[in-house]
C-alpha cells in the first residue's frame, strides 16, 4: 500500500491522484503569490486580518497533509528525501505561526521573525519545479503546461528578490539605472524576437516538407506495388505482401515514434534490395527505381533527422532567461509581475512550439506533430 501511494504521489495515474496533485500545485502557487502580495501590500495583507488567517489556514492544511503523506511514504534513510522533507516542514511554519497567533496560541512578539520565516515558503518553489513536469499528465500537452516550470522558476526568483529587499530593507532597485536597463531589455527582446521568428519560419517549412515527402514516398511505394501486381507476373501475392506490407508497417511505426531511425533505415535498405532484385530484370524500371523510389525513401529519412543543433536551443534558452531577468529588474511591483509572466508565456511558449515542430516524428511533448502525417 505504501509503495503504491508513493508512486501515486510522484506519478499520479488515477483521477483522485491527479486531482490531489492539482490541489497541491494550486496551493503552492497561491502561497507564493500570497507572499508576494503581502510584501507589496503589507497593510492589506496584514496577518491580523481574519481573511488572511483563513487563507493561511487553507495553505497550512494542504501543506500539512502533503507533508504527512510524504513522511509516511518516503524512505527517511535517503538523504535527498530527508532534506526535501525538512524543506517542506520549514515551508509550513509561516502559516502555522499566523494561525496560532490569530487564535492566541502564540504570543504576538513571536511573529517578529515571520518576515524571515516567510522566506522558507519559497522552498515550496523547489517542490513546484519538481512537480511541474507532471502538469502535462493532468492538463495534457499545451503551451501553458510546457512553460509552467519556467514561469514558476522566475516567479520564485522575483518573490525571493522582493522578500530579501523588503525584509532586509536593502532597496535594491535604487542601484538600478532604469533608462539604461530599459535599453538592454529592448535590445535583448528584439534579438530574441527576430531569432524566434526566423527559426519558426524554418521549422514550419520543414514540417510541410516532411509531410509532403511522406505523401510522395508512399505514393511511389504504391505505384511500385501496382507494377508488381500488373507487370511482374512471377511475383506471388504472398511475396508482394511480404515486401510492401512489411515496409508499410515499419513506416507507420516510424512516423509514430515507435521505431528508431536506425531500425527504419535498415528496414528501408532491405525493402529497396528486395524491390531491386525483382526490377533489375527490366531495364526500363531502373530510372523509376533509382530516381523516384530510392531518392524519395532516402530523402524522407534524411530530412526527418535534420534539426537545429542543441547548442542553438541552449543559446536561445539562455537568452530567454536573461531577458526574463532583465524584465523582472525593469518592472518591479505587482504590475511588473504580471508583465513578466506574460512575457514568459509568449516567448518561452513560442520557443517550446519551435522545438516541438523541429522534431516532426517525436511524440514526446507533442502539440502539433501527431497530426502531421495522419
Amino acid at each position: 500500500m505504501s509503495v503504491n501511494l508513493r508512486d501515486e504521489l510522484q506519478h499520479p495515474t488515477t483521477l483522485w491522484g491527479k486531482r490531489y496533485l492539482s490541489l497541491v500545485l494550486f496551493t503552492i502557487v497561491v502561497s507564493v503569490l500570497f507572499l508576494f502580495f503581502s510584501l507589496e501590500l503589507p497593510q492589506a495583507f496584514h496577518h491580523s486580518q481574519t481573511w488572511v488567517m483563513w487563507v493561511e489556514l487553507f495553505v497550512l492544511v494542504v501543506f500539512s497533509i502533503d507533508l504527512l503523506l510524504r513522511v509516511a511514504t518516503q524512505p527517511l534513510s535517503d538523504p535527498k528525501n530527508f532534506i526535501l522533507l525538512v524543506f517542506d516542514f520549514l515551508a509550513v511554519l509561516p502559516s502555522a505561526l499566523v494561525v496560532m497567533a490569530y487564535w492566541g496560541l502564540v504570543p504576538e512578539q513571536h511573529l517578529e521573525i515571520l518576515g524571515l520565516l516567510r522566506l522558507f515558503r519559497l522552498l515550496r518553489v523547489v517542490q513546484l519545479l519538481r512537480m511541474s513536469s507532471l502538469l502535462t499528465e493532468i492538463l495534457g500537452i499545451s503551451v501553458f503546461s510546457l512553460v509552467f516550470g519556467n514561469m514558476a522558476a522566475h516567479l520564485g526568483l522575483r518573490v525571493l528578490v522582493s522578500s530579501v529587499d523588503k525584509t532586509l530593507q536593502l532597496n535594491i532597485y535604487q542601484y538600478i539605472d532604469r533608462p539604461i536597463l530599459l535599453l538592454a531589455v529592448t535590445a535583448v527582446g528584439s534579438v530574441m524576437g527576430i531569432a524566434l521568428a526566423i527559426t519558426f519560419g524554418v521549422v514550419n517549412r520543414k514540417r510541410d516538407v516532411v509531410t509532403e515527402m511522406h505523401r510522395t514516398t508512399m505514393d511511389a511505394v504504391e505505384n511500385f506495388e501496382r507494377d508488381f501486381r500488373d507487370v511482374f507476373e512471377n511475383v506471388t501475392p504472398e511475396q508482394r505482401t511480404a515486401i510492401f506490407g512489411t515496409f508499410r508497417k515499419d513506416m507507420s511505426a516510424f512516423v509514430k515514434d515507435k521505431l528508431s531511425y536506425d531500425a527504419m533505415r535498415s528496414s528501408s535498405n532491405t525493402f529497396l534490395s528486395q524491390v531491386r532484385a525483382v526490377v533489375k530484370t527490366r531495364p526500363s524500371m531502373d530510372v523509376p527505381f533509382h530516381a523516384v523510389l530510392v531518392q524519395r525513401v532516402s530523402g524522407l529519412l534524411t530530412t526527418t533527422q535534420i534539426t537545429f543543433p542543441p547548442a542553438f536551443y541552449g543559446w536561445l534558452g539562455l537568452l530567454a532567461n536573461l531577458y526574463f531577468v532583465l524584465v523582472m529588474m525593469a518592472t518591479p511591483g505587482i504590475t511588473g509581475l504580471f508583465v513578466q509572466l506574460l512575457v514568459i508565456f509568449v516567448f518561452q511558449g513560442l520557443l517550446m512550439i519551435i522545438q516541438d515542430m523541429d522534431y516532426p516524428l517525436d511524440l514526446d511533448g507533442t502539440m502539433f506533430n501527431s497530426k502531421i502525417l495522419d
